[in-house]
């Protein structure tokens, strides 16, 4: 996954957790582990995202100029397939 998926997924988890704490305080639910278990999930999935971001910072400056170009190519390259309708 990339980051914002993980970041939607970490938003979508929270929302969940949220709902399971209320439902708990209504005596709704009868399974409390369900709601450690959404909070290790999120603890996996801001883990992730934490280290994609290191990893993103740490890579080399001439590395994401490369990608940057070669990414700028494959767009002129859609674009000019696109534009000569």
């Amino acid at each position: 996954m990339d980051i914002t998926g993980l970041i939607a997924r970490a938003k979508a988890l929270n929302i969940e957790m949220d709902d399971l704490v209320l439902d708990k305080n209504i005596n709704r639910i009868k399974d409390l582990k369900s709601i450690s278990r959404k909070r290790k999930e999120l603890a996996r999935v801001l883990t992730s995202m934490n280290q994609k971001k290191l990893i993103a910072s740490l890579e080399p400056k001439e590395v994401k100029a490369e990608k940057s170009e070669v990414e700028s190519s494959k767009n002129v390259e859609k674009t000019e397939k696109g534009g000569t309708k």
